[in-house]
């Protein structure tokens, strides 16, 4: 049996909302352009809680939490390419500005109220990794392990 991998999009998001909700009078007038806008604007304000703020975003339904968790590296220094190329030589990052640590988004569905976890993912956009790094670099925020 092989096994088929399909992310859920806002347009699938948009058809089960109509589906569910199309009748109502209020929410007919809900267009997917209006919906698209609306789902971005909360996916932005929940990504800079958790950043910026070092919050932990509560997921619905029993879903788990994300937040960025604080990781003590006790792996392999990791290469720094772009040096690298630039001196010929191998050179490893040094991660002076987080102290030895490394951060990552993580999604703690441990507690989570659905079967199977181990087959679902969670993997931030990239603007998200960004803002996360230029925050580490800047030394402007502070998350807990």
């Amino acid at each position: 049996m092989r096994r088929q991998k399909r992310n859920k999009t806002l347009v699938d998001a948009y058809q089960e909302f109509k589906d569910e909700f199309g009748d109502e009078k209020v929410l007919q007038d809900i267009d997917k352009t209006v919906y698209r806008n609306v789902c971005i604007r909360f996916n932005e304000l929940m990504a800079e809680a958790v950043i910026v703020d070092a919050k932990e975003f509560k997921m619905p339904s029993g879903l788990g939490t994300i937040r960025i968790k604080k990781i003590i590296s006790n792996q392999k220094r990791r290469v720094d390419w772009k040096a690298t190329r630039e001196h010929d030589t191998k050179i490893y990052h040094l991660n002076f500005h987080t102290d030895g640590y490394y951060y990552k988004w993580f999604w703690h569905k441990k507690k989570a109220l659905f079967t199977n976890k181990s087959a679902y993912s969670f993997s931030p956009t990239r603007n998200n990794k960004r803002t996360l790094a230029s925050l580490l670099k800047s030394n402007s925020v502070e998350f807990f392990e």
